[in-house]
């Protein structure tokens, strides 16, 4: 993408005439402070032109409003301690001119910083203002709405000049500058104009800073992303921005017709700078916004477990069937809040009534009676010895249950993309509490991490418990379990001990132990499974991060991670 430097806009300087500036009465005899000595004074400030100011219009000028609050902070200030060096100075009309009336102590030759806007922030005493992107002090915290007429309350500008003092009045003029620039877009997927833009979110870019007065420049940046909401539908979007050398930003742009865009600039050759306004046309590609899987390796793992739920319609899918609301989720019969506990006391499922079913355990190559966790139908699984994934029979009695329930776009996972996931991860042991209050114990693959790591289980502290894939468990202090944050689930895969089902009387291991069918079939009546477990053994944690190689009666029902396959 080529940025192009095209006019400087809305800015450059204006000169502000400082008058009236009279003395104060402030000691015993009532006699007035002369021009060398520091006093608080009455100022009446006069403008010029408002080339840059807080009615900000790109093509036809901008204007002074009644009202407007400007920080006027001294540079220079050699008062005493009980006076303060800044004041804030109040526009007094509308127009391209106007007169800005405060206090602030001053002397002859003093130097001033004017900073708007003024009352709205805080820091005056020590000249450090904040210079915030992504929410207005001038207009109730809003954000920005990628409109022309919003950029007025983000127009954070800054200039210094001297103070002369002649008797009982001073004048002087300043340069106002602005502090950031505006970004002009156009965007464009497939060669098409969108017309409908409803959402801008730009990543990879500052934030917020801090302006700091006395020296004069911007400092302690923020990087994070900016917001833009549009109550309309935008064919342009206008962004208020903070200048930034190698700029390199990510857009993600989101239509009035539910579809998503993106674009990553990845020649972070170009500088913005400050006070300039930059027609940029970004041509996107449209993606999944919040995918439902996290991609490890080239495979695309589901966040979520395969559930399935009486009534249920989800689009793209069956009904019935659909992926759990959270990565932690799981259904059972009573809560999981109770300190690890040995093999936790099995629970029985609800009584199974077909017209009222949230089951989230399944046999292996089971279609037709998946979520039937009746005794009777214990013996309805696929004897095949193939691989299942991908794959449902003509007549839809067998197969694999994820392709099935997802219309081709979901798969059962093979044991070899398990054991690929355990090479490409560090597997950590630990615990997320919901919002309940609730404890779920699992285990994270994170690929976010250093090769070293990588085919081991961790604890908290990224000391190695064990190699991954191995069958014997380990014992460590029960400190040394990670706790997980929400946080950790948007690029780490989280799979919750959610027990197993295989006496057909009670769900068993609930909590601390997990079955993740494979579709990787050992005979007629035996199949891989990914198998976790976590549990207290007297002072010590039984650790068993889990492996794939171990023949599994496909009568179990276990709970499947699919892999997604759409597009």
């Amino acid at each position: 993408m080529n940025f192009k430097k095209i006019y400087g806009l809305i800015l450059g300087v204006i000169a502000l005439g400082l008058t009236s500036c009279s003395s104060d009465l402030n000691n015993e005899e009532k006699a007035p402070v002369g021009p060398n000595e520091t006093a608080k004074r009455a100022l009446s400030i006069s403008t010029g032109d408002a080339k840059t100011r807080s009615e900000v219009n790109i093509d036809a000028g901008n204007k002074w409003v009644t009202g407007d609050k400007f920080m006027a902070f001294n540079r220079t200030f050699t008062g005493s301690s009980s006076e303060s060096r800044y004041g804030v100075l109040t526009a007094s009309s509308t127009g391209t001119r106007t007169t800005l009336d405060g206090v602030i102590a001053c002397k002859d030759n003093d130097e001033l910083g004017i900073f708007y806007p003024g009352s709205y922030v805080t820091g005056f005493d020590q000249g450090k203002m904040p210079v915030v992107m992504t929410k207005s002090y001038i207009n109730s915290d809003k954000g920005q709405d990628g409109s022309v007429e919003n950029l007025k309350y983000f127009d954070y500008s800054y200039g210094k000049g001297k103070v002369t003092v002649n008797g009982a009045s001073a004048s002087g003029s300043v340069d106002m500058k602005k502090l950031y620039s505006v970004l002009e877009l156009d965007f464009t997927a497939g060669g098409v104009k969108l017309t409908n833009i409803k959402k801008l979110v730009l990543s990879n870019v500052y934030t917020e800073a801090v302006y700091n007065i006395p020296n004069d420049k911007l400092e302690d940046y923020e990087t994070g992303a900016i917001e833009v909401n549009s109550p309309v539908e935008l064919k342009k979007v206008y962004v208020a921005i903070l200048p930034k050398s190698h700029f390199s930003p990510t857009f993600e742009v989101y239509t009035a017709d539910n579809k998503a865009y993106r674009f990553t600039v990845n020649d972070p050759n170009f500088n913005l700078v400050a006070a300039k306004v930059y027609p940029i046309t970004v041509a996107v590609k449209e993606f999944t916004p919040n995918p439902p899987y996290i991609q490890i390796g080239g495979v695309k793992w589901g966040k979520y477990n395969l559930q399935y739920s009486t009534g249920t319609k989800v689009n793209g899918w069956v009904d019935g069937y659909h992926l759990a609301k959270n990565p932690w989720d799981y259904y059972t019969t009573d809560d999981i809040n109770t300190p690890l506990d040995g093999d936790r006391a099995p629970m029985k499922p609800n009584p199974f009534d077909p017209n009222n079913v949230q089951f989230d355990h399944f046999r292996w190559g089971d279609i037709e009676k998946a979520y039937d966790y009746r005794y009777a139908a214990k013996t309805h699984y696929w004897d095949t010895a193939n691989d299942i994934s991908g794959v449902v029979k003509s007549d839809k009695e067998y197969g694999d249950l994820a392709t099935y329930a997802s219309n081709g776009k979901w798969r059962l996972p093979k044991a070899q993309e398990f054991d690929e996931l355990m090479s490409n991860t560090a597997e950590y042991i630990g615990y997320y509490v919901n919002d309940k209050g609730n404890t779920i114990y699992g285990v994270l693959f994170d690929p976010n991490v250093p090769q070293n790591l990588k085919k081991k289980v961790v604890d908290k502290n990224n000391v190695v418990i064990s190699s991954s894939n191995q069958a014997a468990p380990k014992y460590i202090d029960k400190n040394r379990l990670r706790k997980f944050e929400k946080s950790d689930f948007e690029s780490a895969l989280f799979f919750p001990m959610a027990g197993v089902y295989d006496d057909y009387n009670n769900l068993m291991k609930v909590g601390t132990g997990a079955g993740y069918w494979t579709s990787t079939s050992f005979s007629s009546t035996n199949a891989k499974a990914f198998m976790p477990q976590v549990f207290n053994n007297g002072n010590t944690t039984q650790v068993f991060g889990g492996l794939t190689n171990t023949r599994l009666v496909k009568s179990n029902m276990y709970s499947i991670r699919p892999i997604y396959i759409g597009q």
